[in-house]
């Protein structure tokens, strides 16, 4: 561009001055060679001087002396054409001047924030053509969310030939397009620095963490790295981070640098907007809507298949309510979840093959103990469904349940049919129950996500709310990609807190106040960072997180209720042990919930005994230390839940619970495996389960007693 506009510049500037020499000068040979030589050389010069300034401005040629003005414009309508782009070529030429002084000093600013380590944490951030805009969101954030120093940013995007990616890098503010040479250099720099002060974070509390953030095939995969793991990376490591690699799955038993990540977790765009519509729907957020405390009835329709599905797991996992009446008793109700689909029949199927504990009679008959009836492991699956063909039909079949909560969740784009559509299915449903107030809930990736109330037109109001419907608009890109949610920032801090509180039952951080738990985050860091957590621990702690809300919701509307009954002002210690019982139930009604949609089904109870004892002969013949009471329990662990045919013993009813213990116990039942529990120190933990007060515990510690 620098050459182009040189040499564009030179030639006006030499017909310029040709022109006006030639009027000036007559038209002799000699004269003619000496006024182009001269030309050409001044041309030259004033080229050069554009791109300093140098020539400075004028409306009009020097050579217009004083007569110009319109009458000479008119006079000399090529000369002044001329001057003009000869102006324009100066300011052209300045222009790039200033880019590229601007470039040079961003990209100086740029190396020296990365090499004097004035950044926060290090995101490489990887995105194909079709999620460019989903990463783009993400960066943005990313920057924007920064609370003290701006991550050290390197973007690569890459089209359908990943030879021809483009880069980008971003620190302090600044931000650059670059190659991979550059940016190789700059990780070097991260990389030196991240190894100088390894040894100093701690005392400075300042630690950076390394994420590698892919959006590839609709998918969201991000791996993070925290500095005790980032700083022994190789040149390798850095090399495959830059180029797009993931975590090898297939690594060495002891993987190390890429390969080894602190955490590592994927979700397809579609599951981070549903997860994202469920928390508006729960309490805090949706604390007046009463998912996870008043019975649940969705109404589901669209054609995407997948986001249905995604929408309807959610819903199971987070619908679950106890119903409560006078007598105390406790009545579990399951959502009901009506579908309407042309794809109905392929959502059943896909519903029934990944989750079939959803669906008891689908399951194989061996799957079932062969003890007495009353001795079985049962489970009440956590939702019931019904499929139709056509929407309306299902708005007019669906029961209705005036004291419940009921969504109609419209998983369809809008395309201005919409508001229409949902005032027939309001009026068929208040026709219906005239007392229900449906909440209903609208796909929109343009629209900003939040509750909005719409009149009979379609229109937004706030006036006169009685004759308006509410709906909560979901799905929007921005939303999604926020930077805090993509990285697990904001969910991850009480996730932390909750598995803490499983690891170590005398910690009590206060899951609903960050600045309260604030004393517990390196111990919940710690805990969190274990390398025996494994995935399905952390996403059961995030699980957990989501739905901890409803549950404090839930003590408080009972704590008032018995307040209430009683005609007292304050809670009696039976009050809370009722209180924690009734918590305890709907934790394990979640807990099962979660363990269905997650692909689970009952484990039975009769060969826990053998399988572990199989277990261990294989663990001792793989050179295992018969002592270690962390592999052994461990061992016994993979009884209870095997993570391969993906069955648990403890998914049953919570009044079957007390039966799952003795089977659990019934472990230790033989002389050869009573003798190995024994050597490893945990047979006393094995005969002490106690699931439905692990439940209550739990429940207990989660909840502010008041």
């Amino acid at each position: 561009m620098f050459v182009a506009t040189f040499i564009a510049v030179a030639l006006i500037c030499f017909a310029k001055q040709l022109l006006f020499e030639t009027d000036a000068a007559g038209a002799s040979l000699l004269s003619s060679f000496a006024t182009s030589a001269t030309a050409a050389l001044t041309s030259l010069g004033m080229a050069g001087a554009a791109f300093l300034g140098g020539n400075g401005f004028a409306l009009f040629p020097d050579a217009a002396g004083d007569a110009a003005g319109l009458a000479w414009i008119a006079a000399n309508p090529g000369h002044f054409a001329l001057h003009a782009l000869f102006e324009l070529g100066n300011l052209l030429s300045l222009a790039l001047t200033a880019e590229f002084a601007l470039t040079l000093f961003t990209g100086f600013s740029t190396h020296l924030s990365l090499t004097q380590g004035h950044f926060g944490d290090v995101l490489i951030v990887h995105a194909s053509e079709p999620m460019a805009v989903h990463a783009e969101r993400f960066i943005t954030g990313a920057s924007e969310s920064a609370t003290s120093t701006p991550p050290a940013i390197i973007f690569r995007l890459s089209g359908d030939d990943p030879s021809h990616a483009t880069w980008r890098i971003s620190a302090a503010g600044h931000t650059e397009a670059t190659d991979r040479e550059r940016a190789l250099q700059e990780l070097a720099s991260i990389a030196r620095h991240l190894g100088k002060a390894s040894g100093k974070t701690q005392k400075r509390g300042r630690e950076r963490s390394i994420y590698i953030a892919v959006f590839r095939n609709g998918r969201v995969t991000v791996a993070l790295y925290h500095p005790n793991r980032a700083a022994s990376w190789r040149d390798e490591d850095w090399e495959r981070a830059l180029d797009g690699a993931e975590p090898a799955s297939d690594a060495l038993s002891s993987p190390r640098g890429i390969d080894n990540p602190s955490d590592l977790y994927s979700y397809s765009v579609e599951e981070i907007r549903v997860r994202q519509l469920v928390r508006q729907l729960l309490p805090p957020q949706g604390a007046d809507i009463g998912i996870g405390t008043h019975p649940l009835t969705a109404m589901v329709m669209g054609n995407d298949v997948e986001r249905m599905v995604l929408t309807i797991v959610y819903l199971v996992r987070n619908g679950q309510a106890l119903l409560v009446g006078d007598d105390l008793a406790a009545q579990p109700r399951q959502p009901h979840i009506a579908i309407a689909s042309t794809k109905a029949g392929r959502i059943e199927r896909r519903l029934r093959r990944a989750y079939p504990a959803l669906f008891p009679d689908g399951l194989d008959a061996t799957t079932i103990s062969s003890e007495s009836a009353e001795q079985q492991p049962r489970l009440t699956p956590p939702a019931t469904f019904a499929f139709f063909s056509s929407k309306l039909d299902m708005i007019e079949q669906t029961p209705l349940d005036a004291n419940g909560v009921t969504l109609v969740i419209n998983t369809e784009p809008d395309e201005g049919r919409a508001p229409s559509q949902r005032e027939v299915w309001h009026r068929t449903l208040e026709r219906r129950c005239p007392a229900i107030r449906p909440v209903y809930v609208q796909f929109d990736e343009s629209e900003r996500p939040g509750f909005v109330w719409e009149n009979s037109y379609g229109g937004r109001e706030r006036a006169h709310a009685e004759d308006l419907k509410r709906v909560l608009i979901y799905g929007g890109t921005a939303d999604c990609m926020q930077s805090s949610l993509v990285l697990h920032r904001s969910i991850d801090r009480r996730a932390m807190m909750v598995n803490l509180r499983y690891a170590d039952s005398s910690a009590m951080p206060d899951l609903f106040d960050d600045a309260a738990n604030e004393p517990y985050l390196t111990c919940a860091q710690s805990a969190w960072d274990d390398p025996t957590l494994t995935l399905y621990d952390r996403e059961s702690s995030r699980a957990t997180a989501d739905f901890i809300g409803a549950e404090r919701l839930f003590w408080n509307e009972q704590a008032d209720a018995l307040a209430a009954h009683g005609g007292r002002d304050a809670l009696t210690d039976e009050d809370r042990a009722v209180l924690r019982d009734l918590v305890g139930q709907l934790e394990h009604l979640r807990w099962n919930a979660y363990m269905v949609t997650s692909g689970y089904i009952t484990r039975p109870w009769d060969d826990l005994a053998q399988d572990f004892a199989a277990a261990y002969r294989a663990y001792l013949h793989e050179g295992g230390d018969a002592s270690d009471g962390g592999a052994v329990k461990s061992l016994v662990k993979s009884v209870i839940r095997d993570k391969h045919l993906k069955r648990h013993v403890a998914l049953v009813d919570w009044e079957l619970l007390p039966l799952a213990d003795k089977a659990i116990a019934s472990i230790a039942g033989t002389t050869e495996n009573e003798r190995a529990l024994s050597q490893a120190g945990v047979l006393a933990w094995v005969r002490s389960r106690h699931n439905q007060q692990s439940d209550r515990d739990i429940a207990d510690q989660f909840i502010t007693v008041g």
